[in-house]
């Protein structure tokens, strides 16, 4: 398209009201002029989409407000014209190279070894595991705390990982968040964002040994900010094997890309914050839509369930390092889901919902003590959950 379809739309803009924005579409691309002229006539705000843009909005046309949004932002504000083959290009540069907090907790199997992560049994449900349950409810003032959904723009493992570092880059992070990767019958447990990361490189291998994998794997992810509690939930496609022989060339690469669906962030805070700015810039560089809003919360943010003394099967220990006594205490089990239906110590009446089947369950001892030396036995005191709009944020109290 060259500048005379430009200059007709100029002057029927022109002639309307000032708020009035123009767009043109052109499946044939630009020329250099045209792309010149509206970065220089920005007081006539004209939005240019291409066949790339629109192929984008038709995968998912959710995105199509966001696109035009920052469209709109990088004409006005800096002059620029933005183009989906440019954002693609800067996407390509790859992950961030900053590394997350360091996680000052630490995952122990029986015989003593720390791990990344651990492979459980599992399955898909509405749940994510935290070592804590933040509790909205404290605040002073009437009401119960607020929620914000933001259905994100990720559509790719590699986009995951950079909405990841961008939730550090803001300081919505903390150096304990908790995440499950949820397959048919498996599921792998971690704590850290470095950890995720790690888990998801090593996709391929993880489900190497499963005889019927789902062709998605769960991601459920939660961590605390502004006081509160937020999720992360996603779709993630099943990797795509290739053989060991052959070394995959850049089409067999770019197939073998995991997409991502449906990933959405739930925020769960006391109250509207009076700086909002982190969470205006996470909507801003991560939304799908530019619609947001703070919701007031219609209920108790935190439910308890409490249990009679029920007995534990341990898979791992939850481990932390005292800098002051230099021992390092068992803080938390993660522990065998003997507890549902069909389970050796089914809870008949008063199980959550929520947790049938989910295979494993992740608690916080009442009381800590070293790893050399551990208590005879274990056991359940009371489940503590707070639910956003996707997951339920569920810790189990133990004892000993």
């Amino acid at each position: 398209m060259d500048i005379d379809v430009l200059d007709g739309v100029f002057r029927r803009i022109e002639r309307t009201d000032p708020g009035v924005v123009g767009v043109i579409v052109s499946i044939s691309g630009f020329s250099r002029t045209v792309i010149d002229e509206v970065g220089r006539t920005r007081r006539v705000p004209t939005l240019l989409v291409d066949e790339n843009d629109l192929l984008q909005v038709l995968r998912e046309p959710t995105s199509l407000p966001k696109l035009l949004q920052t469209k709109l932002e990088a004409l006005v504000t800096h002059g620029r014209v933005h183009l989906a083959g440019t954002a693609r290009t800067q996407e390509a540069t790859g992950r961030p190279a900053r590394s997350f907090p360091p996680s000052e907790l630490a995952l122990q199997d029986l015989d003593g070894n720390r791990r990344s992560y651990l492979e459980v049994p599992g399955g898909f449900t509405p749940v994510v595991f935290a070592t804590e349950v933040a509790d909205v409810d404290w605040a002073f003032g009437r009401g119960r705390g607020v929620c914000l959904d933001i259905p994100t723009a990720v559509r790719d493992e590699d986009g995951l990982i950079r909405l990841l570092h961008g939730l550090d880059e803001l300081g919505l992070t903390s150096d304990r968040p908790t995440w499950a990767l949820q397959q048919k019958d498996t599921s792998w447990f971690g704590i850290g964002a470095d950890a995720l990361v790690q888990a998801l490189d090593d996709a391929a291998a993880r489900t190497a040994a499963l005889t019927a994998p789902h062709h998605t794997e769960q991601l459920a992810y939660t961590d605390t900010c502004l006081g509160g509690v937020y999720t992360l939930a996603a779709e993630i496609t099943a990797p795509i094997s290739t053989s060991d022989e052959d070394e995959p060339d850049c089409d067999t690469r770019a197939a073998a890309a995991r997409r991502v669906a449906r990933c959405q962030l739930s925020f769960q805070l006391p109250g509207t914050p009076l700086d909002s700015a982190p969470l205006q810039h996470l909507f801003d560089r991560f939304a799908a839509t530019r619609q947001g809003y703070f919701r007031p919360l219609d209920g108790a943010a935190v439910g308890k369930t409490w249990l009679d003394c029920q007995p534990v099967d341990l898979l791992a220990r939850i481990v932390q390092h005292d800098p002051v006594s230099g021992k390092d205490w068992v803080v938390g089990l993660v522990i065998r889901d003997n507890y549902s239906v069909e389970g050796r110590d089914a809870v008949l009446e008063g199980w959550p919902l929520e947790l049938q089947g989910s295979g494993f369950l992740v608690s916080a001892l009442a009381d800590h003590h070293p790893v050399d030396h551990s208590p005879d036995r274990y056991w359940l005191n009371h489940i503590s959950t707070a639910w956003t709009s996707d997951l339920a944020v569920t810790t189990v109290r133990a004892a000993w």
